[in-house]
């Protein structure tokens, strides 16, 4: 099974994700994205221009989704 690796970018920062996790595929590492942020959302509402980004074993970034469209943070 491939390992994705969830990292949070906010700005030029980066918080990487060093374990990943092993999904059956693409998409099952984009749902894992979009529950995450969902989660997180009111956590880091104060915070900058967060984005969390899905990467592949080989350090391709694959999707960046963002904590809030926009500029509107709910």
């Amino acid at each position: 099974m491939p390992r994705f690796f969830f990292n949070i970018r906010d700005g030029y920062d980066v918080d990487e994700d060093e374990e990943g996790i092993e999904l059956p595929d693409f998409d099952a590492a984009r749902a894992e994205a979009l529950a995450t942020v969902e989660e997180l959302r009111d956590e880091l509402r104060d915070a900058g221009n967060i984005e969390l980004e899905i990467v592949d074993e080989t350090g391709r970034r694959l999707l960046t989704v963002p904590f809030f469209r926009g500029g509107k943070r709910r």
